[in-house]
């Protein structure tokens, strides 16, 4: 169980990792206004890197609708009392695990499984 003050310090960190996504995406979208420019100036064999440099910037934005999922399901955890607990197996959840990750809801164990089912699915 979580006492109040280390709740605190929890939700802090969720809060901090929350605000650097949002500069992430900030950073993200305005490089797309700036590649949307880009081509003006360039020869036309380089057209072909814009396409990328959207694919990477749909990738990014992925990953980060899927940080800013876990970190909401973090914050539920840490109201309902479950905060630490792993969702997959119900194990607790390393400590160490939770500094350097404050939004795992996954053990490592159950987070390498469920990387490896997706992967599989997409195709990834």
């Amino acid at each position: 169980m979580v006492n109040a003050e280390e709740r605190q310090r929890i939700e802090r960190r969720l809060q901090e990792r929350l605000e650097e996504l949002v500069r992430t995406r900030a950073a993200v979208h305005s490089g797309e206004n700036d590649s949307e420019l880009a081509h003006l100036d360039q020869h036309p064999a380089d057209e072909g890197s814009e396409t990328h440099d959207r694919e990477v910037d749909a990738t990014t934005e992925i990953f980060l609708e899927e940080e800013e999922r876990r970190i909401a399901e973090a914050r539920r955890a840490l109201a309902d009392g479950s905060y630490g607990t792993c969702r997959g197996c119900g194990r607790e959840i390393p400590e160490e695990r939770l500094e350097a990750v404050p939004e795992a809801v996954l053990c490592i164990d159950c987070q390498r499984h469920f990387e490896g089912g997706h992967r599989q699915t997409t195709g990834a």
